[in-house]
């Protein structure tokens, strides 16, 4: 009796085994709702995409103190935006403002003597073209006032140093613009020439690409270009090409081209990553996908899936793609205008997956 229940228990496990089995196998046989399309055929002006990064068209300004000094204030940080003339850091001033004081006095005692040399030569000389002095005492009077002037002026001089001294311990900023790096706090020891601040203009921003020798025939100075950025998702910004190098890169062989592009509201930051769309002047005919029917192999390959109606399956094709167009992507080699393309649900295709195709323009029959 033990023996026919194992025997019992044993077949009852097969068959629910076999009864799993096969219904998995009906689900991985059951086929994949897709949606397909063919390539369209259209009249687009020649383009070029590009990648490159944002920068200032003009060199950052790297602000440093003339003196060096304690540091006792520090104002804007990293981000901020500062005018012409803000007060970006100051020193303590007292190093500087005892030898001012000092040389202001020694200039106010050399003006004092120079206006009392320079009346007294007035009063000589009123005496010498009267003939009423001696050549030789008038050349004396004469040899004291030029004595007086000299020390007069290098006092004044010295006063001057000292004074510029005194407010190069405060630093302001020499453009308007944003505080893109500030290497300085309170409390430290400045030294003169040692960076403090760095600022950048943003009012105008320039993205650098690299034209392949391939299409730079299609590149020249004055051309409108269409700027999209990962970071900004949905904008699109408008530029001009504002130079083409007349050499290529060496090791890349590329030219160097760089966008201008208006950023007024300063949404574009230095850095980063943009996709450039450069418009030729001649149209070209282009055959054209959805951007998503595009799909990458293990080998990082661009493919798409073709739908085959004798079979109800699909299968992968490695394409050569080309320039953008809106949300169309252009396929330069691997399709005809005839063959059917996987446009929905290829992310979930593999290699001769059974598939329930629907039209893209169709919603309703199967074909």
């Amino acid at each position: 009796m033990k023996q026919v229940m194992i025997f019992m228990l044993c077949m009852l496990f097969l068959t629910l085994t076999a009864c799993s089995s096969n219904k998995s196998d009906e689900d991985a046989a059951a086929p994949i709702p897709v949606k397909i399309s063919k390539p369209q055929l259209k009249d687009e002006f020649e383009t070029i995409s590009l990648s490159g990064s944002i920068s200032s068209p003009e060199a950052p300004a790297n602000v440093s103190f003339l003196v060096s000094g304690k540091v006792i204030e520090v104002g804007p940080r990293e981000g901020d935006p500062v005018k012409k003339g803000r007060l970006l850091a100051a020193l303590d001033p007292t190093d500087y403002q005892l030898p001012l004081e000092m040389a202001a006095a020694q200039a106010n005692a050399a003006k004092v003597s120079f206006r009392r040399a320079e009346d007294e030569l007035r009063r000589m000389k009123m005496l010498y073209e009267s003939k009423s002095l001696a050549p030789n005492d008038y050349l004396k009077y004469k040899a004291a006032y030029d004595s007086s002037a000299q020390q007069y002026e290098s006092a004044r001089a010295s006063e001057k140093r000292y004074r510029k001294q005194v407010s190069d311990t405060r630093l302001l900023a020499p453009i308007t613009g944003f505080i893109s790096k500030r290497s300085i706090e309170p409390g430290e020891t400045a030294a003169p020439g040692r960076p403090a601040f760095e600022i950048v203009k943003l009012d105008n921003v320039e993205i650098s690409v690299g034209v392949p020798e391939t299409d730079i025939h299609l590149v020249r100075a004055g051309q409108r270009a269409s700027v999209t950025l990962p970071a900004l998702p949905g904008k699109t910004f408008v530029g001009s090409v504002r130079l083409v190098n007349i050499s290529a890169d060496p090791g890349t062989r590329t030219f160097l081209t760089r966008i201008s592009v208006p950023n007024a509201d300063h949404t574009l930051r230095i850095g980063m990553i943009a996709e450039v769309r450069i418009q030729g002047d001649k149209k070209v005919r282009a055959l054209l996908l959805p951007i998503e029917s595009i799909v990458r192999d293990p080998q990082g390959a661009t493919m798409v899936y073709l739908y085959f109606p004798d079979q109800k399956k699909a299968y992968a094709k490695r394409v050569e793609t080309g320039a953008l167009y809106g949300k169309e992507i252009e396929i330069r080699k691997g399709l005809s205008a005839d063959d059917l393309v996987v446009v929905a649900g290829q992310q979930r295709l593999r290699e001769g997956s059974a598939v329930s195709a629907t039209s893209a323009e169709d919603k309703g029959a199967g074909q």
